[in-house]
């Protein structure tokens, strides 16, 4: 497919840093049995690397080696000829744009999982601004956009159909993780309105940097927020409240009920807790995830119990 939006393309101005990395990624849940995951890969031209892969868990286990499946492969080889949405994996993993910005399909076929999946836009992409020195680190460019995915994966011969929202983003430029802090990154969706929001701070109250909220078939960029944590689990968030106002005026108040979650290490310096989370907002359940991402040295300190959850000392 020629002619793609820059969105749909590799980054352009891509200089000789090796840690300039193009991302992809596409959320997969089934909130009714608890099923949550994401197809994730990140492409490291410079190094001639491509990472990432399917991540799928629910309640039965929290971390790689017991969760529903996890392949995401750190040392695969760019496939030769790859494009950011059209290329297949080392692995298995394929991905190709059926409608630029609008749909796209997602295979896979390795030990006892297969994907056959397809994605489509909610709404318009929203591309993340942020003052953030931390952030502004991790990408040169960044959207995120709401949408739904359908289709099947099969498990072990379990055959699930998957019919749910789902949020993706990609990104490009160089990303080094030492220098992001704690937080996270949240969003939900329903039929006919979304949000998305980073966060960032420590203990139990995080400014929002950064997000968008769609209502009424209008998308606009948060202006200010906060998120503040109603409950600690063990490992990080377990009820959340976010208060936001958007640039056109119109303000937002969900509260979230987050799930224990995934502890995900395949970021080199950061761990992340990464769970399925319900919303309420104006009465409404909007599903979604909650990435709560730290430094991996403190977080360890958190699952030693030297530090309590949320990392203030």
């Amino acid at each position: 497919m020629t002619g793609l939006p820059a969105a749909d393309r590799f980054g352009e101005g891509r200089d000789d840093n090796p840690y300039w990395n193009e991302s992809v990624w596409f959320a997969i849940s089934k909130p009714e049995i608890g099923l949550h995951g994401f197809v994730q890969y990140y492409f490291r031209p410079n190094m001639g690397l491509l990472n990432g892969g399917p991540v799928l868990w629910d309640g039965s286990g929290q971390f790689q080696w017991n969760c529903r499946y996890y392949n995401w492969s750190h040392l695969q080889a760019m496939p030769k000829g790859a494009r950011k949405f059209d290329m297949t994996a080392a692995n298995s993993l394929r991905v190709r744009v059926i409608e630029p910005l609008t749909r796209y399909a997602i295979a896979y076929d390795a030990d006892d999982l297969r994907l056959d999946l397809e994605w489509r836009a909610l709404g318009p992409m929203h591309e993340l601004r942020t003052g953030d020195p931390g952030q502004r680190q991790t990408a040169k460019f960044h959207i995120e956009q709401p949408g739904r995915m359908t289709g099947t994966i099969v498990l072990g011969g379990e055959v699930i159909a998957i019919d749910g929202f789902s949020m993706r983003d990609t990104s490009y430029g160089a990303r080094e993780y030492a220098s992001l802090a704690s937080g996270g990154y949240f969003w939900g969706i329903a039929a006919d309105s979304s949000f998305h929001g980073i966060a960032m701070g420590e203990g139990r109250e995080q400014k929002l940097i950064g997000g968008y909220l769609m209502k009424d078939g209008v998308m606009a960029s948060l202006a200010s927020g906060r998120r503040e944590v109603l409950e600690f689990g063990p490992y990080g968030p377990r009820r959340v409240r976010f208060e936001a106002t958007d640039e056109q005026g119109r303000s937002l108040c969900a509260t979230g009920t987050i799930a224990d979650g995934l502890i995900f290490t395949g970021y080199t310096d950061h761990t992340v807790v990464w769970s399925l989370i319900a919303w309420d907002w104006d009465g409404i359940v909007h599903w979604g995830d909650n990435q709560e991402f730290c430094p991996m040295v403190k977080f360890r300190r958190i699952a030693r119990g030297e530090l309590p959850p949320g990392g203030a000392a």
